[in-house]
Order: C-alpha cells, then structure tokens, then sequence
C-alpha cells in the first residue's frame, strides 16, 4: 500500500476515534466521518466497505498492537502472556472501552479467543476453548465495569489456581 493511502486511513481511522469519544458508535455515519476528516465518501469507500468494516480493521489493529505487546521479548510462559495482556489493556482501557462498546459484531471477543486458541497449543481443544472463553469474558468483564487491575489479577490466579 502507497504511502498517501496509509496516512488517508491512518486519518480516517483517528477521526473516527476522535468521535467515538464524544458519540456512541450507533449516532456515527460515514458522512459525519467524511465531513469531520474533510474527504468525500467516495474517498472513505476507496478504504473501507462501510462503518462496521471501519470499527472492525481498527478492532484488529487493535488488537494487534496487543498481541505484539504479549509476543515481545519471546515470552513463553502464559502467565506472563496473560500479565502483559491486562498490563497493555490497562495503559489503553480508555480507548479499547470505546471499540469494545462500539462491538455489535463480536470482532472484539473473535480476534482474542483465536489468538488465543494458537497460544494454547498444548493443552486440549476443550481446555484451550474453555480458558480462551473465560478470558475474553474477563477482559470483557474488566472493559465494562468499573475494576482495578489488581481486583481482576486476585481472582484470576484464585481461579487459575484452582484448575490446577
């Protein structure tokens, strides 16, 4: 991809989180997008199919900086996976809150349980469905209530703990 392209979606990407934090998902519309970044529609539907593909290639860039942040250094053990995934959720909770809340669609939940799923490579198909589930519900969990990290880290060494 060229160069003006990247930076007319990186634009469009960061006007359209620009307003998921003044609007609900629901109240955006391409035209509020396009009128707000100064672009005709035909420009944002060069880039994207409609909103909802907007929200989900921003979900996965999302979602990809998170996964990158778990990989560096080559961690191996899982619980350390785990630690770092709430340590980013936590430094950007602000603004995953506003993308989970946008998630009619369950993009949110998919990338993370098959993220996951290839992480859990040694343990069953059942085990690994089971874990990867419950996670996602706890950082789900974690982004529409009002805990702290460490309420959220207690009970999930106490459950871990308990499976093992």
């Amino acid at each position: 991809m060229d160069r003006r392209k990247r930076k007319t979606q990186k634009v469009i990407t960061s006007v359209f989180y620009q307003l998921l934090k003044k609007k609900s998902y629901e109240d955006l519309s391409v035209s509020l997008i396009c009128q707000t970044v100064d672009i005709n529609r035909g420009t944002f539907y060069l880039h994207f199919i409609d909103k909802d593909d907007l929200l989900e290639k921003s979900i996965a860039y999302e979602m990809q900086k998170l996964f990158e942040y778990c990989d560096r250094n080559e961690e191996t053990s899982n619980q350390r996976k785990l630690e770092k995934t709430f340590e980013y959720v936590t430094a950007n909770r602000d603004h995953l809150q506003r993308l989970f809340r946008a998630d009619k669609q369950g993009f949110f939940a998919s990338f993370q349980i098959n993220y996951l799923m290839e992480q859990m490579t040694d343990q069953s198909p059942m085990t690994s469905v089971f874990f990867a589930h419950g996670l996602v519900g706890l950082l789900e969990y974690y982004l529409t209530n009002d805990v702290s990290e460490v309420e959220v880290s207690q009970e999930l060494e106490k459950i871990t703990h308990s499976f093992r």
